[in-house]
């Protein structure tokens, strides 16, 4: 039986077979970035970029593993990350959902992507 060509792609990249990680993270991508201001390309920039770019980043993956269920390997290879740079963005979201503010915009997130992702 043949594959289809996106079932190929994925699995040529390194994505799981069947895995929707591909659609999830560029629905958290998407969705960070238009809500924060963040242009989508600086999601992705290799180069080091200001604090606020870097923690909307840190943010977007946090939000894939937390709304989706992803793997650090996983999420890394949505983000073009190291597993070790996404453990740290994990660690370092939770720590600063301490601040009200920002848990209050974490929590709109994960609810306004749960409902998303059941809809796509």
């Amino acid at each position: 039986m043949m594959k289809s060509a996106t079932a190929q792609t994925s699995e040529q990249e390194g994505w799981p077979p069947g895995s929707h990680v591909r659609e999830q993270t560029w629905l958290v991508q998407v969705t960070v970035s238009r809500v924060t201001g963040v242009a989508l390309r600086d999601l992705f920039a290799q180069t080091r970029r200001p604090p606020r770019i870097a923690l909307t980043r840190q943010i977007a993956m946090y939000l894939s593993h937390v709304v989706f269920e992803m793997s650090v390997t996983e999420v890394a290879l949505g983000f073009g990350r190291d597993p070790s740079t996404v453990a740290y963005a994990f660690r370092r979201v939770e720590e600063l959902r301490e601040d009200p503010e920002l848990d209050r915009t974490l929590e709109w997130l994960e609810a306004m992507l749960r409902r998303a992702g059941r809809e796509a």
